[in-house]
């Protein structure tokens, strides 16, 4: 029966390493809102939501930024550096300790019986990061969508390319905005 319990562990504990956070993705916009009036924009950095000193320094601003024009620049979208731009794309990246905790469970109906498994609780902490991107009407400064991203940007695997990271991450948020400049947001889903 100690076997089973072992074995037990070791899954547990092999799931609890291999389930580690991976960046999810998420969007919403305002359906009211016609996409097709837009053509231009300007991207800036949201000063106040920015204090995070490491996932929001000025480096990695400058990589989410970049991202973004060729994100924009790709749908057709035209930046504007001085004067009016249609929408203005502000964003903030931020982050949180978490904690992960899993328990095996082994207990069963009978565990007193037969003298009962091992119940193994596993604590797992680490930093949960956060990229959001808000589109806002120039006009209105009302946001028209906002997408977001959350999970691990430090680990260890993206700790190599931080550059490549910050894009695949920008990139995956942005697959969810509209196709090309120009285009209605029903039109282009």
């Amino acid at each position: 029966m100690r076997f089973k319990g072992i074995i037990a562990s070791l899954m547990v504990a092999g799931t609890l390493a291999s389930c580690a956070p991976a960046i999810t993705v998420k969007y919403d916009y305002d359906p009211k809102v016609n996409v097709r009036q837009f053509t231009t924009y300007r991207i800036e950095a949201d000063r106040q939501r920015n204090a995070d000193p490491i996932v929001g320094s000025n480096l990695n601003q400058r990589r989410i930024a970049e991202a973004l024009e060729q994100s924009l620049k790709a749908r057709g979208y035209k930046p504007v550096e001085q004067g009016e731009a249609d929408l203005i794309v502000r964003f903030f990246a931020d982050s949180k300790d978490r904690q992960q905790i899993q328990s095996n469970n082994a207990f069963g109906p009978y565990s007193w019986w037969y003298g009962g498994y091992n119940n193994n609780v596993y604590s797992r902490q680490y930093e949960e990061n956060r990229v959001v991107v808000n589109v806002v009407d120039a006009r209105t400064n009302d946001i028209v969508w906002q997408g977001w991203a959350t999970g691990q940007l430090n680990s260890r695997k993206r700790e190599r390319d931080r550059d490549q990271a910050f894009r695949e991450t920008v990139t995956s948020i942005m697959k969810n905005f509209p196709e090309s400049a120009g285009q209605d947001y029903g039109a282009s889903r």
